[in-house]
């Protein structure tokens, strides 16, 4: 009997602990099944069954006749676009992805439905074309003729019995989107990546490399031909900020700089910028900063890397933007990363090569006016002087 009993007690002990162990196996995987779909929500990663569904639907939309757009016809082919690798961290935009069209290496983005501006059917074409005149001049401060806004509304070239309502409506989703509207103003000063085409709500743009794929050289090795082409790559982008600056109507400014924000040609002869989501002419960021909302101290008055002051005696933000891409290049590209006052990763001229005077000459640039907290001054031109002219003589010594 005691046998019996103490084999019973066994077997009730078995069964608890295996009871437990599944039960704790099941909250692991139920754990985890929820941890990779909210990555998955949150755009921390991807998976590339996400894309082609994304085409799936885009071209599901081109079969029924209600998307359109150049890249429509041959996209929806059954070899339209090969080599299809999705991309993360991209919250402003649906689908990122990259892929192969027509031999060449091209990044696919879609736009987010807004319901800002939402669309009215039945819209005559003259009134269509001033919305978009009235976007533009909204969005970037630029004032276009009837021809411009008319030659921007047609997308879909090789469609044919296509509704001009329906092409009005693919391209007014377009024209909302920032980026979009920034890839086709600027298209001929050649500072952002080419404009392909389109196919209802989303748009192709010439691939370009990140130079972060550069940066992460230098923490395998540090040869002196690896860190020559980051100083390359330093000169390429103050001479881009000259042309933000310089050549267009009114000066741009990045409000969202990353290190894999700017991309290189192939020729590694010109740097350009890859996410146009939070690019602004200087008069718009300036109205976004000095919108009059309430505040308490400097920082609830910044547009991301756009930084501005809080009126500390209406406790309103009454000032446009007070720094510049000059000096948030200097603090977060050419630097790194700074939190607590440390360095804690280097950035693009910051390495066991990087001498004395050139790191002396970026932080004056990353902070301006030597202050405590977070810099809100602008990097002046003689300071853009002095680096550019200090980085030439390291690449010609």
């Amino acid at each position: 009997m005691y046998k019996i009993r103490r084999v019973q007690h066994f077997c009730e002990w078995c069964f608890a602990h295996l009871c437990k162990s599944i039960r704790r196996r099941f909250l692991v995987l139920l754990c985890s099944i929820c941890a990779f779909l909210l990555l998955l929500r949150w755009k921390l990663m991807c998976i590339n069954m996400q894309p082609r569904m994304h085409i799936q639907n885009i071209c599901l939309g081109y079969g029924s006749g209600h998307s359109v757009g150049s890249l429509c016809q041959d996209m929806c082919e059954p070899e339209g676009i090969s080599s299809v690798s999705c991309h993360s961290f991209y919250m402003e935009k649906d689908t990122v992805f990259s892929g192969t069209w027509k031999n060449q290496s091209l990044v696919f983005k879609t736009v987010k439905e807004t319901s800002n501006s939402p669309w009215e059917s039945n819209i005559s074409e003259n009134e269509f074309l001033h919305v978009v005149q009235s976007n533009i001049k909204l969005k970037f401060n630029i004032s276009v003729d009837i021809v411009d806004a008319k030659r921007m509304s047609y997308i879909q070239y090789n469609q044919k019995e296509i509704s001009r309502q329906v092409e009005m409506q693919n391209a007014w989703s377009l024209l909302q989107n920032n980026e979009y509207l920034a890839l086709s103003l600027y298209e001929k000063y050649g500072i952002f990546p080419r404009l392909v085409g389109s196919c209802g709500s989303m748009y192709a743009v010439q691939k370009l490399d990140s130079i972060s794929g550069y940066w992460h050289l230098m923490t395998i090795y540090d040869s002196q031909e690896e860190w020559e082409r980051r100083i390359k790559i330093a000169l390429m982008i103050l001479d881009f900020l000259s042309l933000l600056e310089q050549r267009l109507p009114e000066p741009l400014h990045l409000c969202d700089i990353k290190m894999n924000n700017f991309g290189v040609t192939n020729d590694f002869k010109k740097v350009m910028y890859l996410d146009l989501d939070s690019v602004h002419p200087q008069s718009v960021i300036n109205k976004i900063t000095a919108d009059g909302s309430k505040c308490k101290k400097h920082s609830d008055c910044d547009f991301l890397d756009c930084r501005s002051f809080c009126n500390l005696i209406t406790y309103k933000c009454q000032h446009g933007v007070v720094n510049n891409n000059l000096q948030m290049v200097c603090e977060r590209i050419f630097l790194g990363w700074v939190m607590s006052g440390r360095v804690m990763v280097p950035g693009l001229l910051l390495g066991p090569r990087t001498p004395r005077v050139l790191t002396e000459l970026l932080e004056m640039c990353a902070n301006p006016a030597n202050e405590a907290g977070t810099p809100r001054a602008r990097a002046n031109k003689e300071i853009r002087r002095r680096l550019y002219s200090l980085l030439t003589h390291m690449i010609l010594s």
